[in-house]
């Protein structure tokens, strides 16, 4: 147990050293990548992405792989938004194998923007088109020691703009632990920590984000329905976000990411252990300032939907993910 503590201690040490390690000019410049800040499945959009410290299945091989070995069971999830404004596509694939204290996990991620069309001058039709592709594929262990888990990703990243390509690698680490009987839970993260080789003649540096979370389940009851009872459950997430290596001010890619500490937040309504109904909040300097979603449980199966409304004529994105248990 004394090496277990001293393990823990080294890696939540490791985790805070990166944290607060200071950053020249250079290192402050903007940040692209973004695809990696979206919440991979449906269910983390419609709550905002605040599941830092939530069991949300394979989704948390990137938002905090210490959460993997928390869950109670195995599972695969895809996932699968459109956003009509930008053309933009992502898809997600994970797959967790959950073990009495030692989990794995793999996924895909992926982004699209396809069909982008290219003048060599001022004419009535482009010379052709072209797409804007990122990539990750990512490989997560984690371990449990009675209610305090901890886990780490890694992952290999790939992006392709025009005919110019890169590829890179990066880690995601994380802390977990339950507590009051597994009524609440606190996670912290260090995601996106690696760098990717020059595109052209400059490499994209990564979004790299400090998050601490809580998922809290607030409150228990239940109402009349004729003569039945329905259960509901009422839980609340909330992450703080740091950027850690994003340009102070800079607007480039602010539809997705954030050059300041911010906070995601969201809440669930939990019906009869069969319907949830959720609604987020993103603060600071966002285009997705809210975001709502419901999730249908059908045997083992577990159905998701998000809607994303993007502020300033930036239009809707819709998600739908897939999670079965096993």
């Amino acid at each position: 147990m004394k090496t277990y503590s001293q393990s823990i201690l080294a890696f939540t040490w490791v985790i805070l050293l990166a944290a607060m390690q200071p950053s020249d000019a250079h290192s402050r410049q903007s940040t692209g990548m973004h695809f990696l800040l979206v919440g991979p499945s449906a269910h983390n959009m419609g709550a905002s992405d605040g599941h830092t410290a939530a069991l949300t299945g394979a989704s948390a091989i990137y938002l905090n792989p210490a959460l993997l070995s928390l869950e109670k069971q195995s599972s695969a999830t895809v996932s699968y938004m459109v956003w009509p404004a930008t053309d933009t596509r992502n898809s997600f694939a994970g797959l967790v194998s959950k073990g009495d204290r030692h989990t794995f996990g793999v996924a895909l991620l992926s982004s699209l923007i396809d069909d982008i069309p290219f003048r060599s001058s001022p004419t009535p039709t482009p010379d052709g088109y072209f797409a804007i592709r990122y990539f990750s594929l990512a490989g997560s262990y984690s371990r449990n020691f009675g209610p305090l888990a901890a886990g780490v990703t890694g992952m290999y990243l790939y992006e392709q703009y025009f005919r110019q390509s890169a590829s890179g690698f990066a880690v995601n680490t994380g802390l977990a632990l339950n507590l009051l009987d597994e009524r609440a839970r606190l996670g912290v993260s260090l995601r996106n920590l690696g760098s990717m080789q020059d595109l052209a003649e400059t490499a994209t540096r990564l979004p790299t984000l400090l998050s601490v979370g809580t998922d809290i389940q607030l409150l228990q009851f239940s109402t009349s329905a004729i003569e039945d009872e329905i259960p509901l459950l009422i839980s609340v997430v909330a992450d703080y976000n740091i950027p850690l290596n994003e340009m102070s001010g800079s607007r480039e890619g602010s539809i997705l990411a954030q050059d300041d500490g911010y906070l995601n937040a969201g809440i669930e309504v939990n019906v009869a252990e069969i319907i949830d109904v959720r609604a987020g909040l993103r603060t600071g300097a966002t285009e997705r300032r809210l975001n709502f979603g419901a999730g249908l449980f059908v045997s083992d199966f577990y159905f998701n939907y998000a809607f994303l409304p993007f502020q300033d004529g930036f239009g809707v994105a819709h998600s739908v993910s897939l999670q079965y248990y096993f």
